[in-house]
């Protein structure tokens, strides 16, 4: 095995000595890529060897695999593993477990390959962690140069294991105010059955945010920002989420407000209503909305003017006189229906319009939240999702957002320990064993002293330089 090792490396060697002399030093960059391409082949090629030798360790050991009760029944079957490194070629035997009544590969067992797995799981990682920002199919283009499909990007994303973001410092967090922004995206569910008309789904969204500081001039940043979103789209089980980061995470006794900014829907009106803290807040873009709509159908009323006053003052009979004011006035259904519309929508956010309006709290950023963490991904393009994969993946999303990193660990699945102490034998075996590399050994420097130079040499070192004396 160790002369097959020696001659990839030397090989390689070669390769990149030729390449550099025959004038690819003079583009650097293009000689790195080529090298690099040179490097992976031959790291392929070392870890095909060093497979090919377990396998056939294995083999050899007869007397090992009859206490284990395998019988040998097929010789190098084929089975190809694409990694970072490019498509493995690792033919290993097959055998009969007769104590457990089954057909086993041993080497599958020894080098960690599940059954009928064929993409290994550090690509498999690479592969989700672009899709929660990209297409499948961009996704499998340049992470397997095409080598696979989207489909099969989408079924590793739904084997996956549930990825939470846990805080790093043990420590509790002494803070006074939480800020918390709450809003949806409405995202383009899959047709069944070809129904006509369209589908969508809510996908809740909350960000728990220490407030915000301003970076530069028209630019906030929120600070500790944390996003939350559930697998099965449960707002009540996002809250409970929700709450036990914050229980988790920050210190309550010195905790003193927490501001959950919203657009007065149910689901956040009901959000962390079980801690003392809780200060409901209507979110400015949503309210400004709403106004900017009204007073656009009544264009010399001053509406905007009136109502903000009012809501400033926390004059609720003057909003109502200002609402029947406009209703009276109304030319057409339309204009009525807009008013009556508006009237319910302020009246029944009214405490926490007049928090937004009263309280000295920073803006509201709930639309830049999910349009930064869910929009951008999932409902900004015409796409169609179904249910199960976006669940996974707006989970996987915000895990990264988080500050998360999808790694092959989180497609392990726990092994039986079998064949355990049996395969780390073999291992012992095939890989402790001594290895030659003498071929690396430079050769002595053999020395004429009868030659002429040597002859030279030897005189003007013993005679007087009359040179440089």
């Amino acid at each position: 095995m160790e002369h097959i090792i020696q001659q990839i490396t030397v090989e390689l060697v070669e390769k990149i000595t030729e390449k550099a002399y025959s004038g690819g030093i003079s583009d650097i960059d293009a000689l790195a890529s080529e090298v690099l391409q040179d490097c992976k082949q031959a790291a392929a090629s070392i870890i095909e060897t060093l497979c090919s030798e377990i396998n056939l360790q294995i083999r050899k050991d007869k007397s090992g695999r009859k206490e284990l009760g395998l019988v040998l029944k097929e010789k190098e079957r084929p089975r190809e593993l694409l990694t970072e490194l490019g498509k493995l070629n690792l033919p290993r035997d097959y055998y009969y477990d007769k104590k457990h009544e089954k057909y086993v590969s041993l080497l599958d067992h020894m080098i960690g390959l599940r059954n009928y797995e064929r993409v290994g799981d550090s690509l498999s990682a690479r592969m989700v962690s672009l899709a929660t920002d990209m297409s499948y199919a961009k996704s499998a283009s340049i992470a397997t140069a095409g080598a696979v499909s989207r489909q099969t990007v989408k079924n590793h994303i739904r084997k996956i294991n549930t990825l939470e973001k846990h805080p790093e410092n043990p420590e509790k967090r002494v803070v006074k105010e939480l800020h918390v922004y709450a809003d949806e995206d409405h995202v383009h569910m899959q047709k069944p059955n070809k129904e006509k008309g369209k589908k969508s789904k809510i996908v809740p969204l909350v960000t728990v945010t220490e407030g915000m500081h301003m970076e530069c001039r028209g630019r906030n940043r929120t600070e500790g920002a944390m996003h939350f979103v559930d697998e099965h789209f449960d707002s009540m089980n996002l809250w409970k989420s929700v709450e036990g980061y914050i229980d988790r995470v920050y210190d309550m006794e010195t905790l003193e407000k927490i501001y959950v900014h919203g657009d007065g829907g149910k689901w956040i009106k009901s959000g962390l209503n079980s801690l003392p803290q809780t200060i409901h807040v209507m979110d400015g873009y949503h309210l400004g909305k709403y106004i900017r709509a009204i007073s656009r159908k009544f264009p010399n009323k001053n509406v905007s003017k009136r109502i903000r006053t009012a809501l400033q003052e926390n004059d609720k009979k003057r909003v109502d006189e200002i609402l029947q004011s406009l209703y009276d006035a109304s030319e057409n259904e339309h204009q009525r229906k807009c008013v009556a519309d508006f009237g319910s929508y302020v009246m029944g956010n009214w405490d926490e319009i007049v928090n937004r309006k009263k309280l000295e709290i920073p803006g509201s950023c709930t639309e830049a939240q999910v349009s930064h963490v869910l929009s951008e991904r999932f409902s900004r393009d015409p796409l169609g999702w179904s249910e199960e994969g976006l669940g996974k993946l707006t989970k996987l999303r915000v895990y990264e957002k988080n500050g998360g990193r999808i790694t092959a660990a989180d497609f392990k699945e726990e092994q039986k320990e079998t064949y355990s102490e049996y395969a780390d034998r073999i291992i012992d075996e095939v890989m402790c064993s001594k290895n030659d590399w003498s071929i690396f050994d430079g050769e002595p420097l053999v020395i004429d002293r009868a030659s002429g130079t040597q002859r030279l040499l030897r005189g003007m070192g013993t005679s007087r330089n009359i040179f440089w004396n």
